[in-house]
C-alpha cells in the first residue's frame, strides 16, 4: 500500500507501508481461514478417511490435519505479529490513538491465546485420562477466544483504513 502524505508546501511524499499490509495480509489470512479451517476439522473432521485409512502417522487424520493447520496459525500470527513490530521498530501504539490501541490490545491477546494454546498442546494429557476433560475445555476456551477476539481485531482496522479502501477490500476478500 502507497499512502500519500501531502507535505506543507502541498507535494505528495510517498510512504510505503509495505511491512503494514503484509501484517494485515498475514493475520486475516490467518484468522479468517486457517484458523477456521481448524476449528470446522476439530469438530466435524472425525469421518475423514485417505482411501481405507483412518489414521495418519499413528494418529487419527483429523487430528494431524487440526495439529498441523493449527501450528501453522501460530507460527503465522507470531509472523505477523514480528511484521508489525519491525514496521514499528519495536513501539507500542499509545493508548491517545483510539481504535488503533483497542486494535492492537486485542490483537496482544491474540498472540497470547496463540501461544497458550500451542503451549497446551504440547504438554496435553493422554486421550484416557481421568483430566482430560479439563484440556478439552481449557484448550476449547483459549482457542474459541482468540478466535472471537479475531473478528472485531480485524474489522476496527478495517473502519479506521479509508486512505486505501481498495487494498483492504483485496486483503478482506483473499
Amino acid at each position: 500500500m502507497i499512502m500519500l502524505r501531502i507535505r506543507r508546501d502541498n507535494q505528495a511524499e510517498a510512504q510505503v507501508n509495505t511491512l503494514q499490509n503484509a501484517h494485515g495480509t498475514v493475520m486475516v489470512l490467518v484468522w479468517m481461514v486457517f484458523a477456521s479451517t481448524a476449528i470446522l476439522f476439530a469438530r466435524h473432521g472425525g469421518t475423514i478417511r485417505f482411501g481405507s485409512k483412518e489414521e495418519l502417522l499413528g494418529e487419527k487424520n483429523w487430528f494431524q490435519i487440526h495439529r498441523l493447520i493449527d501450528c501453522l496459525t501460530t507460527v503465522a500470527t507470531l509472523l505477523g505479529f514480528l511484521l508489525i513490530l519491525v514496521e514499528t521498530q519495536g513501539t507500542w501504539i499509545t493508548s491517545d490513538e483510539g481504535l488503533t490501541f483497542v486494535h492492537s490490545v486485542l490483537g496482544g491477546m491474540i498472540v497470547c491465546c496463540a501461544l497458550l494454546q500451542s503451549w497446551m498442546a504440547l504438554f496435553r494429557c493422554h486421550p484416557e485420562s481421568s483430566l482430560r476433560y479439563i484440556y478439552n475445555w481449557l484448550h476449547r476456551m483459549t482457542g474459541t477466544l482468540a478466535f472471537f477476539l479475531s473478528l472485531p481485531t480485524i474489522f476496527i482496522m478495517v473502519t479506521i483504513f479509508n486512505e486505501n479502501r481498495t487494498g483492504v477490500i483485496v486483503i478482506l476478500s483473499l
